[in-house]
């Protein structure tokens, strides 16, 4: 790991560097100054916060009449919590950054702003389209917000395969590529399956501890979630069935590590690490601890071994993809200024600086164009993986990812069978969504 804080405090350095360089920027004099409170869910990590905070001193000199206060709330405080109180009480910031899908509860409750008459018509034409998509209010709670822009894309990452080519080679087995289907994956977990190096390898790592381990076989075959022409779940589905039914079947040939119903990423992780686990669906995060570990002496060292594919596919290419969003309240004073912020945010240095620390994708396609993304095969693989992906929304059902984790632990574990556990899933998920009418 100390290769991995090492890379972070240098690209730390790289972006003090960067918004520190404004000997050129001379602030003008103004009679006025508007002050634009800026509260962001997170920013703990890597020193996310202190990057903000120079880009935002490099923002107020070029923006001379706004003082932007900026605070940054760990989650450990439960920020949202503590947004959607302020905002009750009437007293939210002018600019949040949070983590959807609260966007998406936000603007059905008519409580954030349309963004795309804030936005220059640069910013949204540079936007990713995968992340874009995700910030399209698509729900039927609030219809003056339908079709429009409920947040931005900050940053934003998806799941990819990673792989360790050294087991590949092995086995003597072709990497994965882009266009395989459930099946091709099955057949290939069935090869790298076996003992390697007094070591058992299992083909395909994953887990029923999360739900976004499963929920691309079922997207692919286009089922949702959430029904979005009836609001009702449309997890009762023969779409959601085959695609189910494609992801059990790992279980059932015995690709899968042991315990997959109870084990969590560190412990899947760890068993990549080893060598126990031929490749798993993960984020960016984790190929980047990958990388980082240390091997012995006369080893292949992980930045030669660790691959990067895009996810399988039937009728479409899913990816599950997440984002920290851009988002104005409906009860800024200043709109503004605000609209400012949010467009020099998404400028491509910015985005490249700040992401660059986040370790995460960003929003802005041609920030995604620096060599530090372009370049890099694991970022490159990342960026593979997410564009032209189709994308399904859960349309901001509170408590999905819970139902759908704890039903396929049941399902895993021999407790009930594929019908019973789409009947469990969808009865829950209709619950939801009618205390969340109600």
């Amino acid at each position: 790991m100390k290769k991995l804080i090492a890379l972070l405090l240098a690209l730390c350095m790289v972006a003090a560097m960067f918004v520190g360089c404004t000997g050129k920027d001379e602030p003008a004099t103004t009679d006025e100054v508007t002050k634009l409170t800026f509260w962001q869910a997170g920013g703990d990590t890597v020193g996310a916060a202190s990057v903000m905070r120079l880009l935002l001193d490099k923002f107020e000199l070029q923006n001379p009449g706004i003082k932007v206060e900026y605070q940054a709330i760990p989650w450990s405080q439960d920020p949202h919590v503590q947004f959607q109180t302020a905002i009750a009480g009437g007293e939210c910031a002018d600019v949040l950054v949070l983590g959807s899908p609260l966007d998406f509860q936000l603007a059905g409750e008519g409580n954030l702003l349309p963004l795309d008459d804030l936005l220059t018509e640069e910013v949204k034409n540079d936007l990713s389209e995968t992340l874009k998509n995700n910030c399209i209010y698509n729900g039927n709670a609030n219809p003056d917000m339908k079709g429009k822009m409920m947040s931005l894309p900050l940053y934003g990452g998806t799941r990819a395969m990673l792989y360790n080519k050294e087991i590949f080679d092995f086995f003597g087995v072709a990497y994965p590529t882009e266009g395989m289907s459930h099946a091709d994956l099955l057949e290939m977990a069935k090869k790298l399956t076996g003992d390697m190096n007094g070591k058992h390898v299992a083909g395909l790592g994953t887990r029923a501890t999360t739900s976004e381990q499963y929920l691309n076989f079922v997207w692919n075959y286009g089922a949702q979630i959430v029904n979005p022409e009836t609001m009702q779940a449309g997890t009762d589905s023969e779409a959601w069935k085959k695609g189910i039914t494609d992801y059990m079947a790992f279980y059932e040939a015995g690709t899968t590590p042991e315990g997959a119903a109870s084990m969590g990423g560190s412990d899947l992780l760890a068993m990549f690490v080893n060598g126990e686990v031929a490749m798993f669906m993960a984020a960016i995060d984790y190929a980047q601890a990958i990388i980082a570990e240390e091997v012995e002496e006369g080893q292949i060292p992980w930045s030669e071994k660790l691959g990067v594919a895009p996810l399988v596919g039937e009728t479409y290419a899913t990816c599950y993809t997440g984002a920290d969003v851009l988002a104005v309240p409906a009860t800024t004073k200043n709109k503004e200024a605000a609209a400012k912020l949010l467009n020099f945010l998404m400028g491509t240095e910015v985005q490249a600086t700040y992401c660059k620390n986040v370790g995460f994708f960003p929003g802005a396609k041609s920030a995604a164009e620096d060599s530090f993304f372009k370049d890099d095969p694991i970022q490159a693989g990342f960026a593979a993986t997410m564009a032209g992906c189709h994308y399904f929304d859960n349309y901001g059902v509170p408590g999905v990812g819970t139902i759908l984790k704890e039903e396929i632990q049941r399902l895993i574990a021999g407790e009930c069978t594929i019908d019973e556990y789409q009947a469990a899933i969808t009865e829950r998920i209709n619950a939801a969504i009618a205390e969340m009418d109600a």
